[in-house]
């Protein structure tokens, strides 16, 4: 159910603004093939809700380390 997809999207992304217009981006970006625009939607909202998972498993690898950048230098 797409409500069931959106909550647990909302656990990456609290602010509601935030996630609608990061699940627009990634469905323009996504929707390339001719389906249903819902179909699209479905996948990019498991997308970002898979994507702290996915985090969790990169960060702990070495090639991981070696790709993502390291911010803890940067000034706020």
């Amino acid at each position: 159910m797409r409500s069931q997809d959106v909550f647990d999207a909302a656990r990456n992304i609290s602010n509601r603004f935030l996630l609608c217009q990061v699940v627009s981006a990634n469905v323009r970006h996504l929707h390339t093939t001719p389906r249903h625009y819902s179909e699209t939607i479905h996948q990019s909202l498991n997308l970002i809700a898979d994507s702290a998972q996915d985090e969790k498993l990169l960060l702990g690898t070495a090639s991981a380390k070696a790709v993502l950048p390291d911010i803890s230098h940067k000034a706020s």
